[in-house]
């Protein structure tokens, strides 16, 4: 996600932020994010999600010890609610002004948090009715 510092934007990368993103809901959802759960919304092996855990933890990003709940530190809340407004508009964008179907609509709006600067994403939000204002962060 752009407009973070570039530094950690490029460490983090795109497969950081989607696990960003996951945990964001989960954590949202439940308090806290299994490696289980995470894989089964990725659809990606526990292997994998252990891997990026440790990484996003070295990040500062979460706090992860092995079997326990995970949970996201105050700068990786801040970055997980970041790619989930990021999507949420998108994925509006996508379906009331681009017309797309849902499913499609997430897909595109996927690729594209990826791509689009967070400004460029908001300047988005601010098309839609009602419009989609960014939080203060």
């Amino acid at each position: 996600m752009s407009n973070l510092p570039q530094e950690l934007s490029k460490r983090i990368g795109r497969s950081g932020e989607d696990y960003l993103e996951a945990i964001g809901h989960l954590c949202h959802k439940n308090g806290s994010a299994l490696v289980s759960d995470i894989a089964q919304m990725l659809s990606v092996k526990k292997p994998s999600v252990t891997a990026a855990m440790r990484k996003l933890a070295d990040l500062g990003l979460i706090e992860y010890h092995q079997y326990a709940p995970i949970t996201l530190t105050a700068e990786g809340e801040r970055y997980a609610e970041r790619v989930i407004h990021a999507h949420t508009i998108l994925l509006r964008f996508m379906t009331e002004m681009a017309g797309l179907a849902p499913e499609r609509a997430d897909e595109a709006a996927c690729s594209m948090e990826h791509i689009l600067t967070y400004d460029e994403i908001s300047a988005m939000g601010t098309r839609l009715d009602p419009p989609v204002l960014p939080p203060e962060f």
